[in-house]
């Protein structure tokens, strides 16, 4: 099975761009789909994201950093 990507979600039509605030699963941790994740901030509000599969947490991104919607900022490495 591949990775899945993790990426900035698009919350509103009109934000660009979105704040990674915090990371809630360190690197190497195991999640499953529908776990919290991240949280982002936009000028208008603060969203917490959740897993999109199960696995292994890699993280590319930085807390902090302003991205892109759509940016990649890490993978879930699907495991047995």
């Amino acid at each position: 099975m591949a990775d899945f990507t993790i990426r900035i979600p698009r919350v509103s039509v009109a934000i660009s761009e979105a704040e990674l605030l915090e990371l809630l699963v360190e690197e190497g941790a195991r999640v499953e789909e529908g776990d919290p994740l991240f949280v982002i901030a936009t000028d208008k509000v603060e969203s917490e994201v959740q897993a999109g599969a199960s696995g292994t947490v890699h993280w590319s991104g930085a807390v902090e950093t302003v991205y892109e919607i759509g940016a990649e900022i890490g993978t879930i490495s699907a495991s047995n």
